[in-house]
Formats: C-alpha cells, sequence, structure tokens
C-alpha cells in the first residue's frame, strides 16, 4: 500500500509545484465572495431536501422547475389542500433563502431525447429561450457512428453558443463534446483551452487532439509546445497560474473545457478548479465533463449566477459498455465473472474461483530464483516454463475479443 500512496503522493507534488503565482488582492476577494455562495448554495439544498424529502423526483428542489411554465414545490402535488404542511415549509424556506440573501437562480427542465435529463439555470434577471436547432447548418464536426441522446443535447447546446455541464459515466463518450467544442471553435476562428487534473492525462488528449486538429498545443510545468496554437491542453494548475498572473491568453480564449470537473470535490485540489473557475471572464463560454455526480443542479446554478449567463446539465446514467467484474485466481486458468452488468453477485462463480485458490495455493507464490521481480513481488517477464498471472490474464482477455484492454500496476 506505501508504494500505491507514492504514486499518488508524487502525482500530487508533479502538479501543485506549478503554483508559483499567487492571486491579487482583488481576485482574493472575488473568490472569498464566490465560494462563500457556493457553501450556501450548498446549505439551501441540503435544506431543502430534508424539508422536502417525501417528494422522490427531479422535482423536489429549492427552485422553480418548468417544462412550458415556471412551477414551484407547491405546484407538485395534484391537491395542495392536501398538504398544508407543505405549503408552509416552501414560504419559511424561501424566507429563509431571503434572510441568507442567496441570489434567484432559475432553473427549467427542458424536454430530452430519451435516457438522458436536460436542465438549463438561468440568473433570475434573464429570459429562457428555447435552444434552436438549424437544419441549414453544417455541423462542426461529423462522426462516422449515431450519436448518443446526451451527446446529441449537449452539442445542442454548444451550437447554441451556451455552457454545458455533461455527467455521464466513464466510457460513455463525453469526450465527443469536447472534440465538437473545439472543432467549432477553430471553425469560427477562436481560441480554445482544454484543462485535465493531471499531466498525463495532458500529454494523452495533447497526441489525440493533435492527430486530429493539428492546430494544438500542450502547456505543463515541464512541456510547452506551440503556445501560441489555438487549442491548448494543460492541467488545470496552469490555467489558474495564468489567471493570477493577467494572462493574454485568457482574455483572448472564448470555450474552455473542464475535464474530469469532479474533481473538485477533492479536500485538497478542489480549490484549484472552484479558484479558476471564478477568475475566468463572464464572457467565456464552458464545457464541465463529469463523472455522475448528485449536485449536478446545484452547481450548474453557481455558474450560472458567477458568469451572469446560462448553464445547462445533460445528465445519463446510461451505460453503453456493461460494467462486469472478473476475478483471475492465481493458479488458475480462466477468469470468473464475479458481478453481471445488472450487478447481481453471482456467487456460484465466486466459489469456483476460490476452490482454484484453495486447490492450488502453491500456484499464488512466484518461484524465488527468478530475479526478474517488481518491488510488489509479481512476476513481470515469466519465463518460459512458468508464465505470470499477468500474461495468462491478457492471453485469456485476448482469447476472449475483450479488448481493448488497460493494465495497472502498483509497482
Amino acid at each position: 500500500m506505501s508504494d500505491l500512496f507514492d504514486v499518488f503522493v508524487e502525482e500530487s507534488e508533479e502538479t501543485t509545484h506549478e503554483q508559483t503565482s499567487q492571486p491579487t488582492p482583488e481576485q482574493t476577494n472575488k473568490i472569498k465572495e464566490a465560494l462563500n455562495l457556493k457553501a450556501k448554495l450548498a446549505s439551501s439544498t441540503k435544506r431543502q431536501i430534508e424539508e422536502d424529502d417525501s417528494v422522490k423526483s427531479n422535482e423536489n428542489d429549492l427552485i422553480k422547475t418548468s417544462t412550458s411554465e415556471k412551477r414551484t414545490i407547491d405546484d407538485i402535488t395534484d391537491d395542495n389542500d392536501e398538504h398544508p404542511r407543505k405549503k408552509f415549509e416552501q414560504e419559511d424556506f424561501d424566507d429563509w433563502r431571503e434572510s441568507e440573501k442567496l441570489p434567484r437562480i432559475t432553473v427549467h427542465k427542458l424536454n430530452s431525447l430519451d435516457r438522458c435529463s436536460h436542465e438549463v439555470a438561468l440568473p433570475n434577471d434573464m429570459e429562457y429561450q428555447p435552444l434552436k436547432a438549424n437544419p441549414n447548418t453544417v455541423p462542426a464536426k461529423e462522426y462516422p457512428f449515431v450519436l448518443d441522446p446526451f451527446q446529441k443535447e449537449a452539442i445542442l447546446c454548444l451550437e447554441n453558443n451556451q455552457s454545458v455541464l455533461v455527467s455521464a459515466h466513464t466510457s460513455a463518450g463525453k469526450t465527443v463534446v469536447a472534440e465538437y467544442v473545439i472543432a467549432m471553435s477553430l471553425r469560427n476562428k477562436q481560441r480554445v483551452i482544454y484543462t485535465t487534473p493531471i499531466k498525463a492525462l495532458s500529454n494523452q488528449k495533447y497526441r489525440e487532439l493533435f492527430e486530429e486538429f493539428k492546430d494544438v498545443g500542450l502547456m505543463t510545468g515541464d512541456v510547452t509546445i506551440n503556445p501560441s496554437a489555438s487549442c491548448l491542453i494543460m492541467t488545470t494548475e496552469i490555467l489558474r497560474s495564468m489567471l493570477y498572473r493577467g494572462s493574454e491568453i485568457t482574455r483572448e480564449v472564448a470555450w474552455v473545457i473542464f475535464d474530469e470537473i469532479h474533481y473538485m470535490r477533492d479536500k485538497e485540489r478542489g480549490v484549484i478548479w472552484e479558484e479558476t473557475i471564478i477568475l475566468l471572464n463572464d464572457n467565456v463560454h464552458y464545457v464541465f465533463l463529469s463523472a455522475t455526480i448528485p449536485n449536478a443542479r446545484q452547481f450548474v446554478e453557481w455558474i450560472a449566477y458567477l458568469h451572469k449567463q446560462p448553464c445547462h446539465v445533460v445528465y445519463t446514467d446510461y451505460r453503453p459498455t456493461p460494467l462486469q467484474h472478473y476475478i483471475y485466481p492465481a493458479g488458475g486458468d480462466g477468469i470468473h465473472l464475479v458481478v453481471d452488468e445488472n450487478g447481481t453477485f453471482r456467487e456460484d462463480n465466486f466459489n469456483k474461483a476460490m476452490m482454484v485458490l484453495k486447490e492450488t495455493p502453491a500456484a499464488a507464490e512466484q518461484p524465488k530464483q527468478n530475479k526478474r521481480f517488481s518491488r510488489g513481488g509479481a512476476n513481470i517477464a515469466g519465463s518460459s516454463n512458468n508464465e505470470s498471472s499477468c500474461y495468462k490474464v491478457l492471453q485469456t482477455i485476448m482469447d476472449k475479443n475483450m479488448a481493448p484492454v488497460i493494465v495497472f500496476s502498483f509497482s
């Protein structure tokens, strides 16, 4: 475990040492005010849920929701006379919001395609304008496959020049939305920044996007490639440092993509994302890519208030790639499905795997005479007489046509 911990410590130090600049007094005050508001919004959301936990739908929130017109929480039930306590609680809650000087943010629930939900948050003084799809507009990027509903909804927001938070499971295809906004920015002669939480991901995205768009640069604490490019890939720390310094690049950018925005929930590093979002100009638009998070609506409320612009949230919990869990018992000759795509635990398969371990306990131990070991004791190279377990697992995966595969090494 110490080796695993060291890996993350090294990665964290690798990124945090980039924080060479400090915010100005004006920036510090702006950050404090915005973070105070964020905390109040979180508190208000928690209070509303506690007071109205009998309503188990997306409309159970402190905000007015609508499909064609604004509705209060009192309107959720068919007969308010049967629920006098609910009306009293809503009035009491509104008074509390006023006493806390919370901004009035209106959230509209939009009609969306199947398998996804779509809401938009607007400042209270802004009138909602429906998104328009222009059939005569040539798409900024076309794909050789049919887009999923949440991808279509998010791209519609981009074509209307409005910010969007895309919340979906890993491997659902959120990168499609990022690629589209980059293509759209290059088409419109605009500058776009793509931020990632770690350098390794920045390097990977640079290789992928450079192959696709060419006009791409990379900025990390170690490497700077083509800093004048229209599309810049960088860690979030680098962007925050540029904002501290008032870099010219930050005044030219039209779109900022925040990959893995759920890192904001990290206790130690989350402040980096918060400060970066706060310090960006109001004329910048955003694409937030996130795993599924419980407070997506609260987040877009905050963005709408901070930057005085609409911010959409497109959410889906649909998994296009079924999630299954297999185990490979050391010394065995195959993998065992223990949790299927429906989340059902397969006890029979688990017991079979455990029996393999009991029957061949010596097979789990690596031969000491083989000197090519990792620090954790795993046989990396194997030999003609004794193949490593890792090799056998990969061979099984290839035989079952389950590639591509990612292998994590903890040493």
